[in-house]
Formats: structure tokens, C-alpha cells, sequence
């Protein structure tokens, strides 16, 4: 008999339960119970009945042991038959040298039959249940035919009580298999709620993790993903590469072809880059024109083989019905464990490297550097700059005199904003580019316009009349289409005569949405507005575009002027620029005029009007005045 330790051993190892909905774990809480119902039967043996079955009882735990040592996935039925076989001997063996059918042991029965039930099928059950009945007669009949003595005196006979057992027997093994329906309805019901439940989950888990449109994980499901993969990252050297990736003309797409069109463009994009993905790759659509990589790489070198490899596949043509189209996209770039540990550092970083890929070329990458980002946290502090001199009005308006090269009088001023930052005086080629890129330039170009307006209306007042002001428009004030609206409420606030408002506007703009800009411009000009095509020469300088955009004036841009002396290539350009403006009705004036020999030599040629050093450079509106009041203005 093994020793009271190892028992323990054997007993603690059975409690241990970690999975009790597994075949093999049932059989073995059973086995534990009767385990436990053994060792107590043996110790009220040995405390009141002077140890009889004691020793059997110890055996059956013994037995027991070995089964559960012997049971596996496929030995959990021969296990289960045997142990609750073992029991009902036991039980009746007990019976019958004993109580007979008053004997405790018999109380087991129940037990073993509920187990049955629950553990085993059918065929096990009915032979378990057959040997009960039969051993209640069994014990009657050796009860009265004294085969055994019966140690309970009671004037019930033998065949009576057996009668009872086996009813009672019967009826309560029909209850026990009643229940076990019901209870495995039950579990198939709760379990089939757990699937559903189960299914809606993932479903969930879907809506939030994926993409709807192209089926791809989407940003949180990659930074879920990506902050696994760093803390899994082997220390072998190895980089693990967060490659974002923007469609830059995308929003051209959906405004032009249709929002379904550009769907169907996303989810053919997404099947493409899914071409990509293996073991060390993982393609995301982390919002609607980015799609982001997750791509594990040996080195620099072989995450910029990938970059080309995707630039490849995106600007591949795309054939649709009824359209042939190319995409173009920018790429940024940054590396764990150089660039940071988190999603939140990478995503941020490829970002700054998105912007600088932008301003390069399409279909281009880089990699994340710091100094990209100084130079965006740079802009950004610009912007926030811009919108604070918007509101404490520190800009200013500095006027550079438009002189008639024939009599050398002042006939107008080009206005050109200043940005007074502190004891700093900032140039527009240092803020307006940011301004327009940000859409700030409609407000300081709304003020600027408002302010030369008011200035041009005071000259007017004092004296000064016909002297006109020109004013810089940038193409993202006609974007929104409502540039004429507050042109017009410039001029009557300030009651200024339409002539003597000149606006100058780039040809960049003769590309860029031409039939939006023209019927604005169309709209102005009707109503007395001057306009000039500034910096002629240097774009696209489409004679087509003149006539249709009502240009009154072409200004011969300074850097022909500037060299027009000491380059005769850059003269005959000069001469050929003011030829066609008087052929074509235009007035013409001459820019970056620094010398008299210069102005002499732009009136020989026949142009007009001259701007530059030469007569002043660009100063405030009191200066300004004075030199008004210093030289003979034409009225």
C-alpha cells in the first residue's frame, strides 16, 4: 500500500483542473471525488468500526490512482466504465457481507449512476443500472435463504425492501437521465449562445480592426500589430520599417470621375499591395488616402528596395472601365528602433517624411531625418505666428511708385505687404508661401486689399488723382469664388473708383481651374477693375490665356530687365514682349528698373512705365505720400 505521502502527491496532482471542459479533465474530477469519498470512508472505518474495509477502501484509491495515471484523450471511456464498475462492486461486495440491503454502501449507487449518466452513454448506463436492480434481488434472496446474516432486525421482509430499492432505483436513474437533457440542452444552448456571442465579436472586432471599404486592418488594428512586433523585434541588427504612403491626386479623383470610381481605385490598390505581404510584411489602410507597411528588413538598403517596389505597384496604369489612369503617391519612411518605439513616434515621423516626399517630386521617398522635422515644426510655429499677426494686425502695406517713362512721373504704386514681428520686419517671400498653404492668405489678402483701397481712396481725396494701386493676388483667393464679393465691398466702403483698382495675378493660375478663375475675373473686370498678368515671361505665357482673362497690363518680369544691358539675348526678349503688347492693346511695364541708362533704354524700346530702385524702393504709405507730393503726378 503506498504511503500517506504519495497519496497526497496523487491527490494534489488530481485538483489541479486547469481545463474542466475537456473529456480527460471530467473523468478526472470524478476520479478526485471518489478519491476523496474512499479516504474518508476508510478513516470512520478505522475511527469506529476498528479499521474493518479500511484496507479495501485504501485499495480503491489505490485502484483509482492507477486509473487516472492510465487515462488519456482515448482511454477517457475504458477509464470511466472501469472506475464506476469498481465502485458498484465495491458497494455491493460491502451489501452483501455487511447490512445487506440496509447497508450504507449501497447509498453509491445514486452517485455512480449520476456520473454515468454524465460521463458515458447509453451502453454504459443501462448495464450499470441492470446489475443494480439485480443485485437488490440478489442481496434479498441470499437474506432469505440465510446465505448471509443479516445484522438489522426488522419484521420488513427482504423482497419487499429489494422491491422499494429498485423502484425508487428506476425511477431515480429516469430523473438523473431526464435532467441530463435537460442539462445538455442546456449546454448546447448556452454553447450556441457562446458561438454567436463568439461570432458577433469578431464581427465587432472586424468593424473596428478593418478597413469596411478595402478589407485591409486599419490604424488601430497597425498599432495594435506594430507595438507587438517592436516588443518581439530579435536583437539581430534587424529594422523594422513604418512606410506610409499618400495618394497625392487622389481628392482630384473623387471630385472629378465620382466617389465610386475612387472606391473601386482604393480596393484595387489594396488587392495589389496585398501582393506584398508575407511573413515580414503587413499592409494597412490607415485612413482614406493613406495606406501604411509594417516591413521587417536586414537593412536600409533592402527597406529602400521596398519603397521603389510599392512607388512600382501604385503608379502602375489603372484599367477601369471606361477610364485609363495613373496614380501618383509620396512616401515617408522611418525606422524602429532609430526612430522610436511606438506607433504613435513612427506614424508621426513617416508623416514629416510624407511632406518632405511632396515637396520633392511625385512618386518619390524619404526617410525620416531630423532636420525635416525642425523644418515642418518650424512652419507650423509660422502658422501659429501668421495667425496671431492676422489678429493683432502687425502687418503693413509698403507702396513702390509705377512711374510713366516718358515725362518720369508717378503714376501709381504697386502695394506690397510687410510683416512687423517685433522689432523684425518680415518680406512676403518668407510668410506667404506658408500663408497659402495653410489658406491664411485669404485673410491678410482681404486686408490687403481692404487697405490699399483705403489708401488709393485718401490719395484720391488730397489731390492726387489717377494715381492707382496694384495689389498681389495669390490663386488660393479664388478658390473659395467669393474674391469678387469682397473686392466690391473694398471699393464702396472706402468709395474708390473701380479704374483705379489694378490687380496683378500670376499665369500659374491660367493652368490651375481656368473656367473658376475667368468668370471671377470676368465679374471684376466688367465692373471697372484693372487686371495684370505679373512676372510676364518667366510661366507658361499663353497668348491664348490673355484674351480670355480681360489682362489689361503685362509686367516684363525683373529678371530680364535686371541683365537686359549687359545680355543681348535677355534685350530682345524684352523688345519682343513689349511689341506684343502693343500689338495686343496692352499696357506694359518694365520691373526691376535700377539705373537711368536702364529706363532710357526700356522708352526706346516703347515701353510705357517703369518700376524699381532707380525711382524708390517699396516704402510705407507716409514716405510714399511725400514722394508723391515731391514729383509731378500725372492726373
Amino acid at each position: 500500500m503506498p504511503d500517506s505521502a504519495s497519496l497526497w502527491r496523487a491527490f494534489g496532482t488530481l485538483l489541479s483542473l486547469p481545463d474542466i471542459k475537456s473529456r480527460v479533465a471530467q473523468v478526472k474530477a470524478v476520479i478526485v471525488v471518489f478519491i476523496i469519498l474512499f479516504l474518508l470512508l476508510a478513516s470512520s472505518s478505522v475511527l469506529h468500526l476498528q479499521g474493518e474495509w479500511a484496507v479495501e477502501s485504501l485499495a480503491i484509491v489505490v485502484i483509482l490512482l492507477a486509473l487516472n495515471w492510465f487515462l488519456t484523450a482515448d482511454t477517457t471511456n475504458i477509464v470511466a466504465g472501469m472506475m464506476l464498475w469498481t465502485v458498484t462492486i465495491y458497494a455491493v461486495s460491502k451489501a452483501f457481507y455487511y447490512d445487506g440491503l440496509y447497508d450504507t454502501a449501497l447509498l453509491l449507487y445514486p452517485f455512480v449512476v449520476i456520473f454515468a449518466v454524465f460521463l458515458g452513454s447509453r451502453v454504459m448506463v443501462v448495464p450499470l443500472v441492470c446489475f443494480m436492480l439485480i443485485s437488490y434481488y440478489f442481496i434479498a434472496y441470499a437474506v432469505s435463504s440465510n446465505m448471509v446474516v443479516n445484522n438489522v432486525l426488522t419484521a420488513y421482509p427482504a423482497w419487499a425492501k429489494a422491491n422499494d430499492m429498485a423502484i425508487m432505483m428506476a425511477t431515480y436513474g429516469l430523473g438523473i437521465v431526464v435532467i441530463a437533457k435537460f442539462i445538455r440542452a442546456l449546454i448546447a444552448k448556452l454553447s450556441q449562445q457562446k458561438e454567436t456571442n463568439r461570432l458577433a465579436k469578431e464581427e465587432s472586432e472586424k468593424r473596428i480592426l478593418y478597413n469596411d471599404l478595402t478589407g485591409l486592418p486599419n490604424a488601430e488594428k497597425c498599432k495594435q500589430d506594430l507595438e507587438v512586433c517592436l516588443q518581439t523585434s530579435p536583437k539581430d541588427g534587424s529594422l523594422i520599417g513604418f512606410v506610409t504612403l499618400h495618394l497625392n491626386n487622389f481628392n482630384w479623383i473623387n471630385s472629378t470621375l465620382g466617389h465610386t470610381f475612387g472606391n473601386e481605385l482604393l480596393k484595387l490598390l489594396a488587392r495589389r499591395f496585398e501582393n506584398l505581404q508575407n511573413d515580414k510584411t503587413v499592409v494597412y489602410h490607415t485612413s482614406g488616402i493613406e495606406f501604411s507597411f509594417v516591413k521587417r528588413t536586414p537593412d536600409f538598403e533592402s527597406l529602400n528596395d521596398f519603397c521603389n517596389q510599392i512607388i512600382r505597384l501604385t503608379i502602375m496604369p489603372v484599367s477601369m472601365p471606361d477610364y485609363g489612369y495613373e496614380i501618383n503617391c509620396s512616401i515617408g519612411v522611418a525606422a524602429a528602433p532609430f526612430d522610436g518605439n511606438t506607433y504613435a513616434e513612427l506614424h508621426r515621423k513617416a508623416s514629416f517624411a510624407v511632406y518632405r516626399a511632396k515637396e520633392d517630386e511625385p512618386n518619390s521617398h524619404h526617410f525620416y531625418d531630423k532636420e525635416m522635422e525642425s523644418a515642418i515644426v518650424r512652419r507650423l510655429d509660422l502658422i501659429t505666428d501668421l495667425k496671431t499677426a492676422i489678429e493683432q494686425n502687425e502687418f503693413e502695406l509698403y507702396y513702390q511708385p509705377k512711374v510713366h517713362l516718358a515725362t518720369n512721373t508717378i503714376v501709381g504704386a504697386e502695394a506690397l505687404i510687410r510683416w512687423h514681428k517685433g522689432n523684425e520686419i518680415i518680406p512676403p517671400n518668407a510668410f506667404i508661401p506658408v500663408a497659402e498653404e495653410s489658406g491664411l492668405i485669404n485673410e491678410i489678402g482681404k486686408w490687403a486689399i481692404e487697405t490699399a483701397c483705403r489708401e488709393c481712396a485718401r490719395w484720391q481725396k488730397i489731390g492726387m488723382k489717377g494715381v492707382t494701386v496694384a495689389v498681389n493676388l495669390s490663386p488660393v483667393q479664388f478658390k473659395r469664388g467669393n474674391l469678387p464679393t469682397y473686392v466690391f465691398r473694398a471699393l464702396q466702403q472706402c468709395g474708390l473708383d473701380p479704374n483705379m483698382l489694378e490687380l496683378e495675378i500670376t499665369e500659374s493660375l491660367f493652368i490651375d481651374n481656368a473656367d473658376h478663375v475667368k468668370q471671377q475675373i470676368h465679374v471684376m473686370a466688367e465692373k471697372g477693375v484693372n487686371f495684370a498678368i505679373d512676372d510676364f515671361g518667366t510661366g507658361y505665357s499663353n497668348l491664348n490665356y490673355l484674351s480670355h482673362f480681360n489682362a489689361s497690363t503685362l509686367k516684363i518680369d525683373m529678371s530680364f530687365v535686371r541683365q537686359m544691358l549687359q545680355n543681348k539675348q535677355q534685350q530682345h526678349i524684352v523688345n519682343a514682349i513689349i511689341k506684343m503688347s502693343r500689338v495686343m492693346d496692352l499696357e506694359n511695364v518694365a520691373e526691376g528698373v535700377e539705373d537711368e541708362q536702364t529706363a532710357r533704354e526700356l522708352q526706346a524700346q516703347g515701353c510705357v512705365y517703369g518700376q524699381g530702385y532707380f525711382w524708390s524702393a517699396p516704402v510705407p504709405r507716409d514716405k510714399f505720400l511725400r514722394l508723391l507730393k515731391q514729383h509731378t503726378y500725372a492726373a
